[in-house]
């Protein structure tokens, strides 16, 4: 892979870090983002990096395989999460995971979501949620099972995490299901 390409998919994650703090569906140093680079790496946030001011030092490539880093960093808490995706979805070219406070909240009292508006009905469909009991996902089957029936899933207490063919497909899912 070329370090031009590697440069251009940070700069694709740059922007939708962006958009995501632009729009407040991120704050602090919640989330994170990653993307297919090629069959066997992507690339994937930092550990503690806000999202609304994303540098390219910020995002880090690895191996999906076996989450060894290529490069100098720690990459996020959530590196289990975001592998067990493009293992188990090999289409999947992005994947993105916030802790959206109405969200959260919604979860809180609720155990899917069944969107009554047209157009999130028909790009939602029903979002389910997976209990979540700990920090950061360590057991990824309920979550990579609910994905074969949606690209958005709810981890309650937790986030949402929408997978995709672009980041901006996954910023959708996530700004419809807020």
């Amino acid at each position: 892979m070329s370090e031009e390409r590697i440069l251009n998919l940070k700069r694709d994650m740059i922007a939708i870090g962006g958009l995501l703090w632009e729009k407040e569906l991120v704050s602090g140093l919640n989330g994170n983002i990653s993307l297919r680079v090629d069959s066997k790496t992507i690339l994937m946030t930092a550990h503690s990096t806000c999202l609304g001011l994303l540098q390219e030092k910020d995002i880090l490539h690895m191996n999906i395989g076996d989450g060894v880093l290529l490069e100098e960093g720690a990459v996020s808490s959530e590196k289990l999460l975001h592998t067990e995706v493009y293992k188990n979805y090999p289409e999947t070219k992005a994947v993105l995971h916030t802790h959206t406070t109405y969200t959260n909240a919604y979860f809180l009292e609720n155990d899917q979501l069944i969107p009554r508006i047209f157009e999130s009905k028909f790009y939602l469909g029903d979002v389910p949620a997976i209990e979540q009991t700990t920090p950061a996902v360590t057991d990824t089957a309920r979550v990579m099972e609910a994905f074969k029936s949606n690209n958005i899933v709810v981890l309650q207490i937790h986030g949402v995490v929408a997978k995709g063919e672009e980041l901006f497909d996954c910023f959708l899912c996530k700004e419809r299901s807020s």
